[in-house]
């Protein structure tokens, strides 16, 4: 697996917490579509689905509940060096 960049899981940790794409997108300062370009790069990255989509709600799979421990690990190690 290539390197995971820190804003894509900065995203995926946030439509996580909220549960939906826009919300995410008003909190990080970025459009529904560029919230959901980021979260389709990092499922590109990864080669699994991490999100289903449902109306206004997103649920994550079971990849997406893996990737989360880890994508708030990763962001805590790395916001704690800045």
């Amino acid at each position: 697996m290539r390197n995971l960049p820190i804003d894509c899981l900065r995203t995926f940790l946030t439509v996580a917490e909220v549960k939906g794409f826009t919300q995410a997108g008003q909190i990080l300062g970025r459009t529904q579509p560029a919230v959901s370009l980021q979260i389709k790069k990092l499922e590109n990255l990864i080669g699994a689905q991490l999100m289903v989509r449902g109306g206004s709600r997103v649920d994550l799979t079971p990849s997406g509940e893996r990737l989360l421990d880890y994508a708030r690990q990763i962001l805590a190690l790395n916001d704690g060096a800045l």
